[in-house]
C-alpha cells in the first residue's frame, strides 16, 4: 500500500485561546448569549434551552455568574430559545441556524411567574457578531428549489461571491473531460479547496484527475440539507487547504415522516437537429437524460431517534460529433497534390507519387486504421452515431439518536457507483486522443461517518467524529475490437497496458493511437479521528482539538512512456531548407 508522499499520519492539534470568537464543530451552529434582568443586571443559574422545532430534542446550559450561556453541536435548522428561573416570567424566541454559524441571543428577564411565557417575535434577523469569518450559506430551500442541469449540488457554489468555475468542471449538463466541484475561489487554484461532510475531510486524494472530482462523496442534492462557502478569515478548524472551505451537512429525520419520488426526463424527440448535424446530412443526436430516485425520512422513536434514507440513479445516453482530419484515398496510395521528395535522395518523386513498394507494409496496415474522409474542409471526417453514456446510482442513509439531555449522536453511510464512456475521435485501437478522460471508466465509492457530541457540564462541550472514506477507480481507452492487425506487442485487451504508440503527423493535424495513461487504476483509502473539546467561562471560550487522518494510496497509472510517441514531420520530404508543409497532406 502507498502512503501519502507527506508521511504516514496528519496531525493536526488545535490549541486555541481568547474571547469568543471561536468556531463550534464545522457542520454544527451555537447559541449563545447573556442572561439580564430589567435593571440590566446579570442573572446566573437561569437554564437556557434550545428545541429543535423540527425534532423537539432539546439541548440545555445554565448561566454562569456573569449570565453567560453557550449551546454548541446543534444541527443546522430553527430553534426555540427559552430561559427560565424561578421568580421570573420565562421568555422564549425562535432563531434560525445555519452550518458552522454562532448566533448570539441575548434575553432580559422581568419579574413574574414561571407560568408566565413572553415569546418574543417580529424581530429584524439576528446579525453574526460573534465571528470575522466571511462565508455564504447556501440555505435549503435554495438548495431545493434553484434548477441544476445534472442535479449535482456543487454547481451552487458559484453562488457564492468570488467563485468561479476552474477549466476542469463539468457543465451545461455535459460529460467532457473534467472533474464536478472544481471552482476557483479569489483566484487560488480548484485543488486548494477543503471540501467536509458532516464535519469530516471529504477530499479526494486520487491522482491525474482520475475520479473526475473533487470531493470522495457527492450525495444528491436532495440529501443535503444545506452548506456554507467560507471564503476568508478561517478558524482553526479550517486549517490545510488556503482556498475555499466548503462545509456540507446532509438531512436528519424529523418527528414527521417526509418523502420525495421523482424522474426527471430529457429525450432527443423533444429537440431539433442541431446546426452542424444537418450540414454533414447526420441523422439527429442521440440526447436521452432519466435522473429518478427518492428519499424518506421520519422518525425512529419521537423525540429520540430518526432516520433519513435517499437514492438517486442517472441515466445519460448522450450522442457526439468528433471532427478531424484523415488521410484521403490518394493520400494513402501515396499520390500527393504538392511536391514531395525521396528522403534518401532529396529529388522530387516523379508524378508526386511515392512509388507502392516504398511504402512500409506495417505503416500501410496502420494507415488504413484511419477512416476515409466523409467531408470536405480543413476537418475532413466527422465521427457521428456514437455515444456517451454516463450511469451513476447513488445511496445514503442516515439516523441520528437523543440519548440523553447530554449525549447526540448520529451516523452516516454513502455509497456511489459511476460508469462513463467517452468515444474517441475514430474508435476501436485507432482512437486518435491523447486525452486520459475519454474511454470507459468506473467510479465506486464507500464512506461512512459517525459522531457523538457529549455535554460535560454546562459551559464544557465534548464532539467526537469517526469517518472512513473509499475511492475506487479504474479506466481503460475505447475498446479496441481490432484483432486483425496482428502487430507484435499491440494486445487486443485493454484492460493491460499495450496499444498503439501515439502518431502524430505535425503537419497534418492526424495523430492516431491510444489515449495517454490509459489504462489506470486507483485505490485510495482515509480513516480519520477528530475530537474537540470546548470550554466556555466568563466571556472566554477555550478550546482543545485533535484532528487525525490517515490517507493511504494504491496507483496504477500507465504513463506514455511505455508506448513511446512517434512525430513525423516534413523536414526531408518537403522543399529543402523549409519545415513548411508542401506535399499537400490533410
Amino acid at each position: 500500500m502507498k502512503r501519502m508522499p507527506h508521511g504516514l499520519l496528519v496531525l493536526v492539534a488545535v490549541f486555541l485561546v481568547g474571547l469568543s470568537n471561536a468556531s463550534a464543530q464545522v457542520d454544527r451552529a451555537t447559541v449563545l448569549g447573556t442572561v439580564k434582568d430589567s435593571s440590566d443586571a446579570v442573572v446566573p443559574g437561569a437554564t437556557v434551552t434550545a428545541r429543535s422545532v423540527a425534532t423537539d430534542v432539546p439541548s440545555q446550559s445554565i448561566s454562569d455568574a456573569q449570565g453567560a450561556f453557550i449551546i454548541g453541536g446543534l444541527i443546522p435548522g430553527a430553534y426555540i430559545v427559552e430561559v427560565e428561573l424561578a421568580g421570573f416570567q420565562k421568555r422564549s424566541r425562535r432563531v434560525d441556524l445555519d452550518t458552522g454559524s454562532r448566533t448570539r441571543v441575548d434575553f432580559s428577564l422581568s419579574l413574574g411567574a414561571v407560568e408566565q411565557n413572553i415569546t418574543v417575535v417580529g424581530l429584524s434577523p439576528l446579525m453574526n457578531t460573534e465571528q470575522s469569518t466571511l462565508g455564504t450559506v447556501i440555505s435549503q430551500p435554495e438548495v431545493r428549489q434553484l434548477p441544476l442541469s445534472l442535479r449535482n449540488w456543487d454547481d451552487l457554489i458559484g453562488l457564492a461571491p468570488g467563485v468561479q468555475g476552474d477549466r476542469y468542471t463539468e457543465q451545461a449538463g455535459s460529460t467532457a473531460a473534467g472533474r464536478t466541484g472544481g471552482v476557483n475561489v479569489h483566484g487560488m487554484r480548484s485543488l486548494a479547496n477543503n471540501f467536509l461532510l458532516d464535519g469530516l475531510d471529504n477530499n479526494s486524494i486520487s491522482e491525474n484527475v482520475q475520479e473526475l472530482t473533487t470531493q470522495v462523496s457527492r450525495p444528491s442534492v436532495d440529501s443535503i440539507g444545506e452548506f456554507k462557502v467560507v471564503t476568508s478569515a478561517y478558524s482553526a478548524e479550517f486549517g490545510r487547504s488556503p482556498g475555499a472551505a466548503i462545509s456540507v451537512t446532509t438531512k436528519s429525520g424529523t418527528n414527521l415522516f417526509h418523502g420525495t419520488g421523482y424522474e426527471f426526463l430529457r429525450n432527443d424527440k423533444f429537440n431539433s437537429n442541431d446546426f452542424y448535424s444537418i450540414r454533414q446530412g447526420a441523422a439527429k443526436p442521440d440526447h436521452k437524460q432519466n435522473d429518478f430516485g427518492g428519499n424518506l425520512g421520519g422518525p425512529i422513536v419521537r423525540g429520540r431517534a430518526f432516520f433519513f434514507g435517499d437514492v438517486e440513479a442517472t441515466r445519460l445516453t448522450q450522442g457526439v460529433i468528433r471532427p478531424s482530419v484523415v488521410p484521403t484515398a490518394l493520400e494513402r496510395q501515396g499520390i500527393f497534390a504538392g511536391t514531395v521528395r525521396d528522403p534518401l535522395t532529396g529529388l522530387p518523386f516523379a508524378n508526386n507519387t511515392i512509388p507502392a513498394e516504398r511504402i512500409d507494409p506495417v505503416a500501410r496496415q496502420i494507415m488504413d486504421l484511419f477512416p476515409l474522409p466523409n467531408a470536405t474542409g480543413p476537418n475532413n471526417y466527422f465521427r457521428v452515431g456514437a455515444n456517451t453514456t454516463d450511469d451513476s446510482q447513488r445511496y445514503l442513509l442516515r439516523s441520528d439518536g437523543h440519548l440523553s439531555a447530554s449525549d447526540n449522536i448520529f451516523g452516516r453511510f454513502f455509497y456511489s457507483d459511476r460508469d462513463r464512456f467517452i468515444p474517441g475521435n475514430y474508435g476501436g485501437i485507432a482512437d486518435g486522443t491523447s486525452t486520459s478522460a475519454w474511454g470507459r471508466q468506473n467510479m465506486k465509492t464507500y464512506t461512512f461517518a459517525a459522531g457523538w457530541n457529549h455535554t460535560l457540564a454546562a459551559n464544557a462541550l465534548n464532539e467526537f467524529r469517526f469517518g472512513y472514506n473509499k475511492a475506487d477507480s479504474h479506466a481503460v481507452q475505447d475498446p479496441f475490437g481490432q484483432t486483425g492487425i496482428a502487430l507484435k506487442g499491440v494486445p487486443n485487451d485493454p484492460r493491460v497496458a499495450g496499444g498503439l504508440a501515439g502518431i502524430n503527423f505535425s503537419t497534418g493535424g492526424y495523430r492516431l493511437g491510444s489515449p495517454d495513461f490509459l489504462p489506470k487504476y486507483q485505490l485510495t483509502e482515509q480513516f480519520q479521528f477528530t475530537d474537540t473539546l470546548t470550554w466556555s467561562r466568563n466571556a472566554n471560550q477555550w478550546k482543545f482539538g485533535v484532528d487525525l487522518m490517515m490517507p493511504l494510496k494504491n496507483t496504477f497509472l500507465d504513463v506514455p512512456a511505455t508506448r513511446g510517441s512517434v512525430t513525423f514531420r516534413p523536414t526531408f520530404t518537403g522543399q529543402v531548407r523549409s519545415t513548411r508543409r508542401t506535399t499537400g497532406s490533410r
